[in-house]
């Protein structure tokens, strides 16, 4: 076993994202600290190559091929994050005007990014299955005790090397392939990119962080179930920095669809194709399931009101791994910047990280299992039908979602769940598109499903949401 211990000496930590996003504006913070920042401060600790003083680096290649650990830190809802304020600092050089008291001078915006204070100031690295090789923990130990600080310069931090961890640790984040929060981790390769960034610099070129290969690791944050064995869909959980009303829930998930589209384009190598399943224009013959980006509303209790707190994004089970890795690198990047439509809506999105509030944005709100499911956004049908549709024609819609048959199905104009938005046809239908008959309604199927359960013509934005009705007849849980 292999545990590394970083006390936060002052209880705080100010670490920014990989992607540079706190440069542009971003305020997301990183919490837990990465296995990539904690290794990138131990190369710091003594150098590489012909920079070694007290080690010779080949600690370094052993560690950058570790599998990603188990961090004990506290969770994301435990976490204390100060508001992102730009500051000003002189300009040393000379202007017309005074700034600060100083004659001949100007200023820049300087963004000094979040901090953060976890309740426990304690963060713990562990390799439970790491043998190390004979000198290999000395040289960590002594690279650890020339790390001054983790993130930022101002976030001092004592590191400490074990081959132990105490009894009655608090519950970890665990590293999880399916999980839909993720980290930078070592890669083979990441002490190499980092001395060629090194290089750059040193050599007068100009050097960033986001140039240098990131590879992420999927981590299930403590508190959140582990994702089931065998083929299953990826879902992304996402919070709204605020509410968004219920009736822009196609704008929101049109919005969504659009950012996350054009951070995965901007991610794929030159030349390369967006995935079909991304935006939905087949080539001919194609066939396949395709990405659903979601909303999720307020409702099913007393005081509900529609509002949309969280979004989500899912992605079909046999979405290659690739894709998958790009959608999470994608959305990292927008969780350090702004959902925006003019003159609708300007939002702060985050990642879900086991926050059990608000509980519309919580995945276990829209999951179940459940027999019975009710509709919490409008239910376009997929095609016109003489009448309501006949169960054997929601069997085809199910179908098409990856559904079993439904055992009975009832329709409602309405909404059944308080709060639920009742949208107009000009919220439902994008201009110039066909406008199909929607309504509300309520699906019993013979066994339990796994959610999230979305249905009918509108899947891919959003519509045809279902709450699950949980046993005792209630459409949500306390």
């Amino acid at each position: 076993m292999l545990a590394i211990t970083a006390d936060l000496l002052h209880g705080t930590i100010r670490a920014g994202s990989p992607d540079d996003t706190v440069m542009a504006g971003g305020a997301a913070g990183e919490w837990p600290p990465s296995p990539a920042r904690l290794f990138s401060a131990l190369v710091a600790g003594d150098g590489t190559r012909s920079r070694c003083s007290m080690t010779e680096g080949t600690e370094l290649l052993w560690l950058e091929s570790l599998a990603p650990p188990i961090i004990h830190a506290s969770p994301s809802h435990h976490v204390l994050v100060s508001p992102l304020r730009a500051r000003y600092a002189v300009v040393d050089g000379t202007a017309e005007g005074a700034v600060h008291d100083y004659p001949g001078r100007t200023s820049r915006e300087v963004r000094p990014g979040v901090r953060q204070a976890p309740k426990c100031r304690t963060v713990i690295y562990v390799w439970p299955d790491a043998v190390a090789p004979g000198g290999t923990l000395a040289a960590l130990r002594a690279r650890a005790a020339r790390v001054g600080y983790l993130g930022c310069a101002d976030s001092p931090v004592r590191l400490s090397v074990r081959e132990s961890v105490a009894d009655g640790l608090s519950e970890p984040w665990r590293p999880d392939p399916g999980a839909q929060f993720t980290l930078p981790v070592p890669y083979r390769g990441f002490l190499a990119a980092l001395d060629d960034a090194y290089d750059t610099w040193s050599s007068g070129n100009a050097m960033r962080r986001a140039w240098i290969r990131t590879e992420r690791a999927g981590y299930q944050a403590p508190g959140c179930r582990a994702v089931d064995d065998g083929p299953a869909p990826t879902v992304i959980w996402l919070r709204l920095g605020r509410a968004v009303a219920g009736h822009k829930l196609v704008a929101l998930t049109e919005t969504l669809r659009d950012a996350v589209l054009d951070h995965v384009q901007r991610l794929l190598p030159p030349g390369a194709d967006m995935p079909s399943l991304l935006h939905g224009h087949r080539q001919p013959g194609e066939v396949g399931p395709q990405a659903r980006f979601l909303a999720l509303p307020d409702v099913g209790y007393e005081r509900s009101d529609g509002r949309l707190l969280g979004a989500a994004i899912w992605l079909p089970p046999a979405t290659e791994p690739e894709v998958v890795q790009v959608v999470r690198s994608a959305l990292a990047r927008l969780a350090g910047e702004r959902l925006v439509k003019p003159r609708w809506f300007d939002i702060a999105v985050a990642v879900h990280t086991g926050e059990p509030r608000p509980w519309a944005a919580n995945p276990d709100r829209w999951t179940g299992p459940a027999a019975s499911w009710t509709s919490a956004t409008p239910v376009v049908h997929e095609r016109w039908t003489k009448g309501l549709p006949t169960v054997v024609e929601v069997a085809r819609w199910c179908a098409h979602a990856d559904l079993p048959a439904p055992a009975s199905v009832s329709f409602r104009r309405h909404p059944a769940l308080l709060g639920a938005p009742d949208l107009r046809p000009d919220q439902v239908f994008r201009p110039g598109r066909d406008r199909r008959p929607y309504s509300h309604m309520r699906i019993d199927f013979s066994d339990r499903v796994a959610g999230p359960v979305v249905i009918g013509g509108g899947r891919q934005l959003g519509l045809g949401l279902m709450a699950p009705v949980h046993e005792g007849g209630g459409e949500h849980r306390a």
